[in-house]
Formats: C-alpha cells, structure tokens, sequence
C-alpha cells in the first residue's frame, strides 16, 4: 500500500517512519513544502492513501478533501492534527476525509486504520509507542513560528 503524508514537521515525519517500518506492505513517502504540489504529486504517484496535515502552509483543508475526493474517491484520505476539537474532527470527516487522526495521542490508531485498508491486511506490534510528551511541544511550538 502506498501512502503519501503532506507533513512539513520532521519530528512527525520521523515518528511515523519508525512506526510503519513495523508494518509490512506500506511504502510511505512525504511532501514536505507547503500544499502546491500536493495534488500533482499524488496524481502522479497514485497513492492508495494521503495523510494531511491541516496546518500546512498554502492549502485550505476543506477545499484540499473535496478536490481529492472528486479525483481520487476510493483513496483513503486521513486529515492529521495536534488536539482536534469534536466540532472540526466531524466537519473533516463529512466533507470527505475518511479518517480525523489527532497527532498526540492516535498514532495506533492511525496504522490500525491504514492497516484495515491493506488487501490483504499486514501484520502490526500492538505496543506502537505514543509521541514523548517533549515531542509534542517541539512539533507544537514550531507549528505556532
């Protein structure tokens, strides 16, 4: 499964990294920069699954979902965030992403989800290490520069 993360925070890319070399079957790449070539890039990669971060520079989150869904509507789309409010998490899934996953605290569950979307599924380590706690600011903090 080939999965393509628009995240320009290394300290997130880093992370997922080490948590999806335990999982068999996914080939994970990342756009770094802002949102511009986000739509080419995964047109020209086809990408079974795009996780966006909702925070990245240049893009409009609700506008970015629905331009995916219409082109690409049986890839998985998961909008990534630190700390989601309920309110945002339900307008991210019903104008098109499939999964609201909040960088804090859902990294299982995030591989659980692409895992489920695998034919056939991969195997995973139940024990998938959470952020540190010092993780977290760090990404916070310079999400706020």
């Amino acid at each position: 499964m080939k999965v393509l993360m628009a995240e320009d925070l290394e300290s997130v890319r880093e992370h997922l990294s080490r948590l999806m070399a335990e999982v068999e079957g996914i080939e994970l790449r990342f756009l770094r920069q802002d949102a511009a070539p986000l739509l080419q890039t995964t047109a020209d990669w086809q990408p079974e699954a795009l996780i966006i971060d909702i925070r990245m520079r240049g893009m409009m989150m609700l506008g970015i979902l629905g331009e995916c869904k219409k082109r690409w509507p049986n890839m998985a789309i998961v909008v990534s965030g630190f700390a989601f409010e309920p309110y945002y998490r339900s307008a991210f899934l019903k104008n098109g992403a499939d999964y609201a996953f909040d960088k804090t605290v859902e990294w299982s569950e995030l591989i659980a989800f692409l895992v489920s979307r695998q034919v056939p599924a991969a195997s995973i380590r139940a024990d998938v290490p959470l952020m540190a706690p010092a993780q977290i600011d760090a990404a916070r903090s310079s999400q706020n520069e």
